[in-house]
């Protein structure tokens, strides 16, 4: 009987050490939003070699994850972070992989994003809007 106590509260107590694991793992806004402050806003994509215009696509944080939004088509698609990398990210489509990688100016500041779609033949660098 002292086996069967003992099993049991080691797996109460197992649960209990997951269960806050977990819950810490998952962040809020807030703490995204601080997080990826430096990369955060509009970024303007020249795409009139693929006849489409100006793309502005927005980078923001909701329902804690990295989002990012063309504004005049298409569904925002969640960013995941590359790992091991800082400001790196891939947006998963059924039919297609897009790499964004966020880069410095001279300033040291992040206004420029590098967006990759081999798929589409697309390598192209955005602009962050002030």
């Amino acid at each position: 009987m002292a086996h069967i106590r003992t099993k049991y509260l080691m797996c109460l107590v197992l649960g209990i050490v997951l269960l806050g694991f977990f819950a810490n793992a998952a962040q809020t806004d807030e703490e995204l939003n601080k997080k990826y402050a430096p990369i955060l806003g509009n970024y303007e994509f020249d795409m009139s070699e693929m006849g489409m215009g100006v793309m502005v696509v927005s980078i923001y944080v909701e329902n804690g994850s990295l989002w990012a939004l063309p504004e005049s088509e298409g569904e925002a698609g969640e960013m995941f972070p590359v790992e091991g990398k800082t400001f790196e990210f891939t947006i998963e489509n059924p039919d297609s992989t897009f790499a964004l990688i966020f880069m410095k100016d001279e300033n040291g500041e992040y206004t420029q994003c590098h967006a990759v779609n081999e798929t589409m033949g697309m390598d192209m660098i955005g602009k962050k809007k002030k």
